[in-house]
């Protein structure tokens, strides 16, 4: 900001960079009157803005929480993840065909992701580095990535296995008006064992997100999109989403990560496939 560029229009050399270094150790304080001259100069001249100062925004509250429990997790867990396309039309069928009052597509998903973990136990635990044991956890507390104007927050949707769609839907509705309203509780945001992660709402297709530690994975929903689709040995505009699942490689190899995912990803193709867990 401080050095005027002979280059072309401005730009900015190496040349004058060294010089303003010599100049600099030569006499600073000179140095710093200059600067301050050449750049309201500069300013002038070209019409040009520069801010004053960085602005530092104070990483506390529940910002500063979930920076510290990002930290952690990327410390931590060698994360490894995985993804498939999946055409979700029949499951948007099926959620069409429960009627009103509509139950959200989340929900739908989040009893997936449950009969998933039933079939998939590994994946529902979390790793003790001080006993170096895998503990794997008896109930299904699900936590669901929700954006407010506070930030990211992970409401916790309590023994989620119990639940049934309705029933997930009322509690996920609940917890997403307690997050608007800034009116969580620190038990609505702590202790959850697996997370659901619709990055879908903002319009991108895939991500590689950082487990929400202590948890050993997090699986994620893209937006659902209308794509050219092998359907019946035919080629057929079908609606298709992608699916993501980041795993802590040391609760389980790939074999087991690929079968969850799979799992998950027949059940959205194939709504059906849920009835023999219900």
């Amino acid at each position: 900001r401080t050095v005027r560029g002979s280059g072309p229009g401005g730009l900015i050399l190496r040349a004058d960079v060294d010089r303003a270094v010599r100049d600099a150790d030569g006499s600073r304080a000179d140095a710093a009157a200059t600067a301050a001259a050449t750049t309201t100069g500069t300013t002038a001249t070209r019409g040009e803005q520069h801010p004053a100062e960085a602005v530092r925004i104070p990483l506390r509250g529940i910002t500063g929480a979930m920076a510290d429990k990002l930290s952690r997790s990327r410390r931590e867990i060698p994360d490894a993840t995985c993804w498939v396309d999946a055409d979700a039309t029949e499951l948007l069928a099926a959620r069409r065909a429960m009627g009103d009052p509509k139950v959200s597509l989340l929900a739908v998903l989040a009893r997936v992701t449950t009969a998933a973990l039933d079939r998939y136990p590994q994946l529902n635990a979390t790793v003790d580095l001080d006993a170096r044991e895998i503990v794997r956890l008896p109930a299904v507390h699900l936590g669901f990535a929700a954006q407010t104007e506070r930030g990211l927050v992970v409401p916790v949707v309590r023994d989620a296995h119990t639940l049934s769609t309705e029933q997930l839907h009322e509690e996920m509705t609940r917890l997403t008006g307690l997050a608007r309203d800034g009116r969580l509780s620190p038990a609505d945001l702590t202790g959850s064992t697996f997370t659901l992660n619709n990055y879908g709402v903002f319009g991108v297709d895939g991500s590689t997100p950082i487990i929400n530690h202590p948890e050993a994975a997090m699986l994620g929903v893209g937006r659902i999109v209308e794509k050219p689709w092998a359907h019946q040995g035919e080629l057929a505009l079908r609606r298709v989403v992608q699916l993501s699942f980041t795993f802590d490689h040391r609760v389980c190899d790939g074999g087991v990560a690929g079968g969850f995912l799979r799992y998950v990803a027949d059940c959205v193709e194939q709504p059906s496939l849920l009835l023999r867990t219900l």
